[in-house]
This record gives C-alpha cells, sequence and structure tokens, in this order.
C-alpha cells in the first residue's frame, strides 16, 4: 500500500512530519506495510515554473497510490489561490472525489457532515465582463447534474446507516435557488425510501446554521450540497474549539481512493513559530488508517489524541502553551505506554520510498 504525501504550503510543512512519525510508529507496532511518497507540489513550485498539479499526476496517483494526504495549500505570494485551485480542485474532480466527510466532534455527539465535493458552485462555471479594467459584471453558475446528486445522497445514506446513526437532515435552500433546490429535494426523498431505519428531515441552510450552534444535538448526519457544506463544516469547527481539531476526507467510493486533508489551510500568520496545531491532521491519519482497512491502529491513535487535547501539551489555540512537537511528543508517549500496556510484539513500519 502506497500513499502520496503533498506537505504545501505553510504550516502544511509543519503539520506533515508529525504524521508520517505517528504512522512509522504505528506501522511498526502493527505492521501496516504502508509506504509513503513525498510530492512538493505547492506555492514554491508554482512561482518558480507555473505548475501545480505536473502532467500526469492524475494518472500516476489514480494508478500507483490508494490515497493522498495533503497538509495545506495558499500562499500571500499567490493571493488568487490559483495554484490551490489548479491542485486541490484538480484532484478533486480529476480523481471525481465527490464525496467530502468532516465529522464534528461536538458535547452532544458526533455530527457527520458530508458535502457534495465537484459541482455546485465551486464547478468553474461563468465568466467576468470587465468595464474600464475592473469587473462589471460578475456570474459562477450553480450546477449540479442528477446522476452526480444521486450517487452522492445514495453513498451518504448508506453509511449512515451502516454507522448505525439514526437521523439524517438535507440542508439546502429551495426557497431562495429553486432549481438546483428542488433536484436536491427530489434526490433526497426518492433514495430515503430505501433506508427506512433514518429519519430524515429538510432544513434551510440559515435556519439549519442557527440550529447547529444554538443546540446541535438533534444532529446525526447531514447532507447537502459543496458551498454549503464548505460553510458549515467551518461553523462546527468553531464549535468543537477551532479549526485546528477539523480533519476531512473526499474520497470517491467507486474507486475506493481518497484524500485526507486537515481543514485549517496554511495560516500564514503562524506559520515558522512552531506552535501549529497537529490535531487535525493526526486525526485525518486516523481517518485515512479507517479508510485503508486499519481500524485497530485508527482506534489507539484516536484515544491518544483524545488524552493529548486534554493534556499540558495543548498549542495556543486551544489556549495552551505547548508546541507542535511537544503535542506530537505527547500523543507518541500515549501510543507506546498503551500499546506497552498490551505486550504488543513490534513489526515493520511505514517506510518513504522517494521524494520528488
Amino acid at each position: 500500500m502506497k500513499i502520496a504525501v503533498v506537505p504545501g504550503d505553510g504550516i502544511g510543512q509543519e503539520v506533515v512530519p508529525p504524521v508520517l512519525d505517528v504512522l512509522a510508529l504505528l506501522g511498526e507496532e502493527f505492521g501496516l506495510g504502508i509506504e509513503y511518497e513525498v510530492f512538493g507540489w505547492g506555492a514554491d513550485q508554482w512561482l518558480s515554473s507555473g505548475v501545480g498539479l505536473p502532467e500526469g499526476a492524475l494518472d500516476m496517483l489514480s494508478a500507483q497510490y490508494s490515497a493522498v494526504f495533503l497538509g495545506a495549500l495558499g500562499d500571500p505570494r499567490i493571493p488568487d489561490m490559483a495554484h490551490g485551485r489548479d491542485i486541490l480542485l484538480g484532484m478533486r474532480r480529476g480523481l471525481d472525489l465527490y464525496v467530502n466527510h468532516r465529522p464534528l466532534t461536538l458535547p452532544t455527539g458526533v455530527v457527520d457532515v458530508y458535502r457534495e465535493n465537484t459541482q455546485g458552485l465551486y464547478a468553474g462555471v461563468g465568466g467576468t465582463v470587465l468595464q474600464g479594467g475592473l469587473a462589471g459584471v460578475a456570474i459562477d453558475e450553480c450546477v449540479y447534474t442528477r446522476p452526480t446528486v444521486e450517487k452522492f445522497v445514495r453513498y451518504c445514506l448508506r453509511r449512515l446507516a451502516e454507522e448505525e446513526r439514526g437521523r439524517v437532515v438535507l440542508v439546502h435552500k429551495s426557497n431562495a435557488v429553486p432549481h438546483t433546490g428542488r433536484l436536491w429535494q427530489e434526490v433526497f426523498r426518492r433514495e430515503l425510501e430505501d433506508f427506512p431505519q433514518l429519519e430524515g428531515s429538510e432544513e434551510y441552510v440559515d435556519s439549519f446554521c442557527y440550529n447547529l450552534v444554538r443546540d446541535p444535538s438533534p444532529y446525526e448526519g447531514v447532507v447537502t450540497s459543496n458551498l454549503f457544506g464548505d460553510i458549515i463544516s467551518d461553523i462546527g469547527a468553531a464549535l468543537m474549539g477551532g479549526l485546528g481539531l477539523a480533519a476531512s476526507a473526499s474520497i470517491c467510493p467507486e474507486t475506493e481512493f481518497a484524500l485526507f486533508e486537515p481543514v485549517h489551510g496554511s495560516a500564514p500568520d503562524i506559520a515558522g513559530k512552531g506552535v501549529a496545531n497537529p490535531y487535525a491532521a493526526l486525526l485525518s491519519l486516523a481517518m485515512m488508517l479507517d479508510h485503508l482497512g486499519h481500524g485497530a491502529p485508527s482506534a489507539v491513535l484516536r484515544r491518544a489524541l483524545a488524552g493529548a487535547l486534554r493534556s499540558d501539551a495543548a498549542t495556543p489555540d486551544l489556549g495552551g502553551r505547548g508546541t507542535t512537537a511537544l503535542f506530537t511528543a505527547e500523543v507518541t508517549t500515549r501510543i507506546t505506554r498503551e500499546l506497552d500496556d498490551r505486550g504488543r510484539p513490534r513489526r515493520a513500519g511505514a517506510e518513504e520510498v522517494h521524494h520528488a
């Protein structure tokens, strides 16, 4: 099994090394046999060569790798995020990663937010009419196709049912955006008929966001469009304690290829200070291990993260005085302690095969 690793920009360069260290430790303890290859796709490459994703990158990824782990993209030197669109959106669309899963761990329980990841207002359909050298008319089209919405909703409902979730809500805005809103409503209602164990409901996005902040306890599963899911998951991150706690997975169910990344972005204001919180990146690693069928090491990592979060090693974004290195050390100590208590023998670990 082989993973492509893209540290990217800013604190992505700082939270990915802890991920690789923990992956090596878990690989050694559990005999995972996972190899990884590091790619330098990001702002520096874009500025030096104008290349985001190199030619043939998508074919290479789909043919040779099981998943991508991405640190972060974003650099003040590229204010329009052209390289981020080329790399991240390029992988989402080119590899058909149409399911984005962003779990929210809240005091009232876990809310699984599922966001369609390739269409809607992020489809890149639109244009600008210049007037006097400035944008006079700007158009971004919200485009959804029934086959994409159908396969997305069907996958989400199946996953929620498998996880024995009881309730699912479709979040839309059909009163103001009637055409795509109606499509989502039609598909959701039809697909829900095949999952009698799920109690379905619908809410307008503004009402849902208000209710999520006020009292998230009624929510277990959320199914929504690209833009709404992006906004909802960031609100949920704030309720959890900050973007440093938010993890995500982008998945193509048909090929099982997936991309895992923390939600926090490149955070240039703290890059290089050694205080970036690696929690979200490490939780994304746990999601990756689950996806690849390694539930046991994922569970060990999740328990270590939960303990480290309550320790003195917590980073400044959580009100602590810890650093990236101290938090990572606390996590690895807790992993080692649990496995030593079990007396588990050590085996071959993760291996880096190449730097690119």
